[in-house]
């Protein structure tokens, strides 16, 4: 966290926090006592140009401008009285666009989950990968899983693990992509979110290096991978 000591010297009522992502790094301007302001998130990401209005699911009654600009994320908070029935998807009303590698998202008022009453559309571009083929190349396994928490707690879980394939072309190019993983399905929730209403990992996958068996490969991504 980034000391917000000069900030409160000269009577800012607002705090700098920062954090690392997977991908990216993010810094927040939160509010001293009303929640966050607004947030810069520095990677690789696509275009944006979006504004969401609140629903009842969020705490503040706080409206969202995003703009996206390849390289990272600018977004900032303004007031807004006017709210709307969440129905379950944690968004409020969403007006704009984003874009990245091979899909373009196009959205147009509040989702409900409901495919009939739908207010977003996506369009593939020319060059977009199609998947081809997914195959399950072994029989389920298990072994024990450790995680270290930031506070040094651990984590026991059972990991059953199993090698899959997937394979994806390109329309008019003849190029492949071809990956080998493995499929991790925990015993119960792993990372910093556990026991939280956003909740922890249950599953992911983990690519297999060449001549790497899959319990190798599963303590790989116990030493290497953040949850």
């Amino acid at each position: 966290m980034i000391s917000s000591g000069s900030l409160k010297q000269i009577g800012w009522p607002y705090r700098l926090l920062f954090e690392k992502e997977r991908h990216g790094y993010l810094f927040r301007l939160m509010r001293r006592y009303d929640g966050e302001a607004a947030y810069l998130l520095i990677g690789i990401r696509g275009l944006q140009l979006e504004i969401e209005f609140p629903s009842d699911w969020h705490e503040e009654k706080r409206g969202w401008m995003r703009i996206g600009f390849g390289l990272g994320v600018l977004a900032f908070s303004f007031p807004w009285s006017t709210v709307v029935p969440d129905e379950g998807q944690c968004s409020g009303p969403r007006y704009g666009f984003q874009f990245f590698e091979d899909l373009l998202w196009i959205h147009y008022g509040k989702d409900t989950g409901r495919r009939a009453t739908s207010h977003t559309m996506s369009f593939n571009m020319p060059w977009h990968w199609k998947h081809q083929k997914h195959t399950i190349e072994s029989e389920p396994e298990t072994h024990q899983y450790h995680y270290c928490l930031k506070n040094w707690t651990v984590q026991e879980r059972t990991a059953t693990i199993q090698v899959e394939s997937r394979l994806w072309t390109r329309y008019w190019i003849p190029w492949r992509s071809f990956r080998r993983s493995i499929d991790v399905k925990f015993s119960d929730e792993v990372g910093e979110r556990t026991g939280s209403w956003k909740g922890g990992t249950l599953g992911c996958s983990y690519e297999l290096k060449r001549g790497e068996t899959p319990l190798k490969c599963l303590r790989r991504m116990e030493r290497e991978r953040t949850f």
